[in-house]
C-alpha cells in the first residue's frame, strides 16, 4: 500500500502541474486497479501534451526561420546575416582572433530591369542572383539578401589574401553570366565590395566598411567603362 501512496502522490503533484486541467485522477477506492487506471489515463494525456509541445516548437521555428529569412530568394535577411556574423566574431574571439571576409554586393541596373520587364522579371532576377551566389562558395559561407538589389556573403576562417582571391574569382564568374528568363536574356552583373574582419570589429562597423569598399568598387567600374566607351 506504501508504494500505491507513492504512485497516487506523484500523479496528484506532478501530471497535473504539465497537463493543467485536462485530466484529473479517478477518485476511487485505493486498489492497485485504481492506479493502473490512472495511470494508463495519464500515459495518453502526457502523450497528447507532448504531441502539443512538439507542433509548438516545430511552429515556433517556422516562425523563427521566417525572421530570418528573406522571403522571396530563401536566403538570410539582414536581421539573419548579422546574427550569423554576431556568432562568427564570437567564435573569432574565441580562437585566437581568426576571423573572415564580408562581401557586399550590388547590382549594376536593377532598377533599369524592373521598369523595362516589370516586377515580376526583377523577381526572377533576384532569384537567379540568389542561385549564382550559392553556387559560388563553399558550403560553411552564407549568402543573404540584405534588401533590395543588395547582398552579402560571409567567407568564415578567411585570411585577407585568401578572401581577395576568392572575390576575385567569384566577381568575374558572376559577371560573365547570362540568364534566360524566356521571352529574355539577361546578364548578371553587379559591384563588390570586401571587408576582412578579426574579433576586435562590430556587424555594423563591418557592413559600413565593406559597403564603403563596394562603393568604391563601382566608381572604379564606372571610371573604366567611361575611358573604354
Amino acid at each position: 500500500m506504501h508504494n500505491l501512496n507513492l504512485v497516487k502522490q506523484s500523479i496528484k503533484d506532478i501530471l497535473p502541474g504539465v497537463l493543467s486541467d485536462r485530466w484529473e485522477p479517478a477518485i476511487l477506492e485505493n486498489t492497485p486497479e485504481t492506479y493502473i487506471h490512472d495511470l494508463a489515463r495519464a500515459r495518453v494525456s502526457l502523450a497528447d501534451a507532448e504531441r502539443v509541445i512538439r507542433s509548438q516548437q516545430e511552429q515556433i521555428r517556422r516562425l523563427e526561420d521566417l525572421a530570418l529569412t528573406d522571403e522571396l530568394t530563401g536566403l538570410l535577411n539582414r536581421r539573419g546575416f548579422i546574427l550569423a556574423l554576431q556568432r562568427e566574431l564570437s567564435m573569432a574571439r574565441r580562437d585566437s582572433g581568426i576571423g573572415g571576409s564580408v562581401v557586399m554586393i550590388d547590382l549594376d541596373g536593377f532598377k533599369s530591369i524592373n521598369d523595362m520587364w516589370g516586377h515580376s522579371v526583377g523577381d526572377d532576377y533576384l532569384q537567379a542572383v540568389a542561385h549564382a551566389l550559392l553556387g559560388s562558395v563553399r558550403s560553411g559561407d552564407l549568402v543573404a539578401r540584405l534588401g533590395g538589389d543588395e547582398f552579402a556573403l560571409l567567407f568564415s576562417k578567411m585570411n585577407d589574401d585568401t578572401g581577395r582571391r576568392r572575390l576575385a574569382k567569384l566577381e568575374a564568374s558572376f559577371n560573365s553570366r547570362m540568364v534566360d528568363f524566356g521571352h529574355t536574356t539577361l546578364p548578371l552583373r553587379a559591384s563588390f565590395g570586401l571587408y576582412c574582419y578579426d574579433g576586435l570589429d562590430m556587424p555594423e562597423q563591418i557592413l559600413a566598411m565593406a559597403d564603403r569598399k563596394l562603393y568604391d568598387h563601382k566608381a572604379q567600374r564606372k571610371s573604366r567603362s567611361l575611358i573604354s566607351g
